[in-house]
């Protein structure tokens, strides 16, 4: 059943997905051990190579399933961990193409001078939330973000700048409490998993929130409802202006 939900911006969306990992204390614990996993192999270096494609791959996991558990946030269900990962490791294949896809479109758009890197990022950022939310293959995922995110660049790009200021505070903090240089390196990657642990959730559920609250609802029968639209604060459909960067993003 297709869920819609009254549209906030950027802070009301990072502030439910504050709320939502709050109420799933264990994701801060699995994404502890996974910050844990990409430190060790840092400090491995190159022998870490292979941990860290196991990150990498576990990390894709552990997004698809904070997706899923948002879906059950936004719509009251009680969450379901098991459930949830059932539906992810089911859709892992297309979650690893669109990784795989989503990679190597923001690789080239760096290429060109960094700013199309960064809206082919955010405009195809909710591919995942998708795939694993309404079990789309990876080039319908693809697509529905192309289409969905449209209406909500500046709110999905300040979801992504908030989290880069939360780490990047994080790295200002420990380099004046130890200096740059190895104990810099070090305690960094320390305080990154930490940090990681917290906000990657955080940053999952806003990105499964701007998703829901704007995916495309499946035409009942017998309506001419718009599959693209979106509910008002009295529970009503609405045809949502996807032209539009400042909807209420911030």
């Amino acid at each position: 059943m297709s869920t819609t939900l009254q549209r906030k911006g950027t802070i009301g969306s990072i502030g439910d997905g504050i709320e939502w990992v709050r109420r799933n204390p264990i994701l801060i614990g699995v994404f502890f051990l996974y910050g844990t996993l990409e430190f060790v192999a840092e400090i491995l270096g190159p022998a870490g190579f292979g941990l860290s494609v196991v990150g990498f791959l576990v990390l894709l996991y552990l997004d698809g399933l904070v997706h899923v558990i948002g879906e059950q946030e936004a719509t009251g269900a009680t969450s379901d961990i098991g459930r949830a990962s059932a539906t992810v490791l089911g859709r892992y294949v297309s979650l690893l193409g669109i990784a795989i896809v989503y990679g190597l479109v923001v690789f080239v758009g760096f290429l060109f001078l960094v700013l199309p890197g960064i809206y082919l990022g955010v405009r195809l950022s909710l591919a995942f939330p998708a795939c694993v939310i309404d079990d789309r293959d990876a080039f319908e995922s693809l697509s529905t973000s192309w289409d969905v995110a449209k209406g909500n660049l500046l709110k999905l790009f300040g979801i992504s700048v908030a989290s880069f200021l939360v780490i990047a505070g994080a790295g200002l903090v420990t380099a004046l409490l130890t200096g740059v240089g190895d104990e810099f390196y070090l305690t960094f990657l320390g305080v990154s998993a930490v940090v990681t642990a917290v906000v990657s959730p955080v940053v999952q559920f806003a990105y499964a929130r701007v998703y829901l609250e704007n995916r495309p609802l499946e035409k009942s029968a017998g309506t001419e409802d718009d599959a693209w639209g979106s509910t008002t604060d009295d529970g009503t459909r609405s045809e949502r202006d996807d032209d539009r960067w400042d909807d209420a993003n911030w």
